[in-house]
Formats: C-alpha cells, sequence, structure tokens
C-alpha cells in the first residue's frame, strides 16, 4: 500500500478494518472499503467537490458512453509507456477511467483520491480490486516516489505534490478541454461564447513527452442533454432563459474535444 497518514506523512498499515501509523494516528476502512483521508483542516467546506446531482448525472452520461472514446484514448497512452505498476488518478469522481484501464490492465494497482465523498463511495463500491481515498490534490496521502503513473483529468492539481508522489522515470497525463470543447453548448447558454483557453503551462521537474488531442461528435438526446448540464458548471451559467431553451430541446449533436499532454520525471542521476 501507499497511502501515508495525512497528519504525520507516517506510512499506513490496514489492521483488520482501521489504517494507522506508528503515531497512533487512526483512520476507519468504510464497508465500500475506500478510507477518508482529508483531515478537517484540509477541507474548504462542509461538503467538498461535486454534490449527488452532479455525480449521478456524470453516471448517466458514463452510462451513455459518452466519453467512452476518451478512455479508450487515455488507455493507449498508458499502455505505450511500458510497464505501469502503479496508478494514481487524482480526482477520479466514480472511477469511470480507472476501470477502462484494469480491464485490459487487471495487474495495474489503481488508487484514486477525490475530495467528493459520494464519487470515491460509488468508486470503491463498484470496483472493489481498486484503492480509493477521500482526499484532495493539495496534500496527496501517497508515499513519496511510489507511483509509476498519474493521471488527471479536468481537476486541480499540486506540482510540486505529483512530483513528489512520482518515481523517477514516472509519468504524467493532464487532460483538460480542446477550445472548442462542447462548443454548440456554450453556444446555445451565452451571447457570445468563448473558446476555452488553449494556454499550456509547464510543470516544473518535468520534461514534455508528447501532447495531442482527442476530438469526436456525439448525438445526444434530451435525457442526456439535461444530464450533461447538471453534470458540469452550465447548470448554473448562461442566460436563464437560454438555459431552459436547451434543456427542453429534443437532441443536440456536440463535439467533444479534448488536449492531453504527457510528462515525464527525470530518471535519477547514477
Amino acid at each position: 500500500m501507499v497511502w501515508i497518514c495525512p497528519i504525520c506523512k507516517a506510512p499506513l498499515t490496514l489492521t483488520k478494518l482501521t489504517w494507522q501509523c506508528v503515531n497512533n494516528h487512526c483512520f476507519d476502512c468504510a464497508k465500500e472499503g475506500y478510507v477518508n483521508l482529508l483531515p478537517a483542516h484540509q477541507k474548504r467546506s462542509k461538503q467538498p467537490g461535486d454534490d449527488a446531482a452532479m455525480i449521478n448525472a456524470r453516471r448517466l452520461i458514463h452510462n451513455a458512453r459518452l466519453y467512452e472514446p476518451l478512455a479508450e484514448t487515455i488507455v493507449e497512452i498508458i499502455t505505450g509507456t511500458g510497464r505501469v505498476k502503479t496508478l494514481l488518478d487524482i480526482g477520479c469522481g466514480e472511477g469511470f477511467y480507472d476501470a477502462h484501464l484494469t480491464d485490459r490492465h487487471p495487474d495495474i494497482a489503481v488508487y484514486g483520491i477525490d475530495i467528493a465523498k459520494p464519487a470515491i463511495k460509488l468508486a470503491a463500491a463498484a470496483y472493489p480490486g481498486h484503492h480509493y481515498a477521500v482526499a484532495g490534490s493539495s496534500h496527496l496521502p501517497i508515499e513519496t516516489g511510489s507511483i509509476d503513473f498519474a493521471l488527471c483529468v479536468f481537476a486541480p492539481i499540486n506540482d510540486e505534490e505529483l512530483i513528489r508522489v512520482l518515481r523517477p522515470g514516472g509519468y504524467y497525463l493532464e487532460v483538460g478541454p480542446a477550445p472548442r470543447h462542447l462548443w454548440a453548448l456554450r453556444e446555445a447558454l451565452y451571447e457570445e461564447p468563448r473558446e476555452h483557453s488553449a494556454k499550456q503551462r509547464q510543470i516544473s521537474g518535468t520534461t514534455l513527452v508528447s501532447e495531442g488531442q482527442c476530438q469526436y461528435e456525439q448525438t445526444l438526446d434530451n435525457l442526456l442533454i439535461n444530464a450533461l448540464v447538471m453534470a458540469t458548471p452550465f447548470a448554473y451559467r448562461g442566460q436563464r432563459e437560454k438555459r431552459a431553451s436547451l434543456l427542453a430541446r429534443d437532441n443536440m449533436t456536440l463535439t467533444m474535444a479534448f488536449s492531453w499532454r504527457l510528462f515525464q520525471k527525470p530518471e535519477r542521476r547514477i
């Protein structure tokens, strides 16, 4: 196991149903199999992360396979890096991308963290062979140098923590929206829609290995239109009349467009 105590940073050991460090900080394992490693002082709200409505909407979208081509692209990128023994999914949600990975590579040990407890609860219940924890990306409860591959899809990340947990030679894949992702949806909501920023950030302590885009079209019925809006910040943005009109549409064809960048931490010098 790679979990560490979020209070003192000592390794955690599972005894029966409790994770415990040498300093006697204890964290109970939930019946679904996850552990809560998000101390109260690291929370920014009483219930951080996505709420139940957003999570249920996202599950509906994933079950409809709207993000299937992106998941396949992610698995291909991970496969192309060579042997991966441990993977950390930062902001894993309900474990959608993790499941696609272990369908192809069941020998990979998957660790996932998210600040949304309801999402982690669903992930742990659905994929008992994975390892999930309620935790934030600013203070990863992960042992230093223990991760072969880190994945982050549409989630914030702390670069210093990322570099710390990656082993020398480890990889990090960052996935975000391409400039015209869900453009038709934005046109329906805004008088003057804006493209997503195309600015590409650098991550100190890594080398950019490759980058690319994944783009395809999906046709949504009314149920999926409503679910997609609910699962994104669009649920609370745009003009009220435009949003109501959008949610009443029978169908809509959208361009799903994602940008990805693969980074590598340098090998340790001999």
